[in-house]
């Protein structure tokens, strides 16, 4: 499978697009602002969208991708997400003070987006890649997502996630990974802050990889605040581990996995 970086930031700025990742050329991970490096023809393309939650850094561009497909949908975007996500979204986004409620239009038999509400654990295929949602821990109800392929190769993304027993368990659950893609957004100096935000920082990175029974073949990070980013990269650099290749990912580069 192929997978796509259109956004990885943390935040905003000048080359620094928000969280969108594109497996093959019809699926997203997240719609925030790295969704505008794709093209028109591009984006015709994305018939569906996986969300691990509602932060506005993760969901910003949705509106607009159904707003900019609008007369060419022929069938509905299907877009998976907690059930909590799905309310948060159409309570305060499609809410016609915000934005049109496009799960109603042009008609409520025949609306250019679907919302499908998902369970940990079970597993969604699609086009040959099976995506199994699986529990972690934020600050808002949040979850990561296994993809495994037809091939057998196997990737996990966390969204935004801490570090603790709960997180391990998950992630050792889903067994062998051949990679691991979850996120770094503090410096090390502003642990306490990552915590009470329940995001990581490099010590909290190496000690998750370091607690799983299997570590990954390779750990890609993500969501850098971009004030921070050169001494989060300065700390990720220090990080000793044996077997697993460390990665800080950057916009519009893709890998085959």
């Amino acid at each position: 499978m192929k997978v796509e970086i259109l956004g990885c930031s943390g935040g905003m700025g000048l080359g620094q697009q928000t969280t969108c990742y594109r497996v093959n050329e019809h699926t997203l991970l997240d719609c925030g602002s790295g969704l505008g490096n794709l093209t028109q023809h591009e984006l015709l393309k994305i018939d569906t969208i996986f969300l691990t939650h509602s932060h506005l850094d993760h969901i910003c561009f949705l509106p607009l991708l159904i707003d900019n497909l609008f007369e060419f949908i022929k069938k509905p975007i299907q877009v998976y997400a907690l059930p909590e996500v799905i309310t948060t979204l159409q309570e305060h986004i499609f809410n016609w003070k915000i934005w049109p409620d496009f799960s109603t239009l042009p008609n409520a038999e025949h609306p250019v987006v679907a919302f499908n509400t998902i369970q940990p654990w079970q597993p969604i295929s699609i086009q040959g890649i099976t995506y199994t949602p699986f529990p972690v821990e934020h600050i808002v109800p949040t979850c990561g997502y296994h993809l495994q392929s037809d091939t057998g190769k196997t990737l996990a993304f966390t969204g935004d996630t801490t570090y603790g027993d709960a997180v391990i368990e998950t992630l050792n659950r889903l067994g062998q990974l051949d990679v691991l893609m979850t996120e770094c957004a503090f410096p090390d100096r502003l642990l306490e802050l990552g915590k009470v935000s329940k995001h990581l920082t490099p010590v909290m990175v190496k000690d998750l990889i370091r607690s799983l029974d299997h570590p990954p073949l390779e750990v890609w990070l993500s969501h850098l605040k971009p004030s921070q980013q050169i001494e989060i990269r300065g700390e990720l650099e220090k990080i000793q581990l044996k077997t697993t290749n460390l990665k800080v990912l950057e916009p519009c580069t893709s890998f085959q996995v």
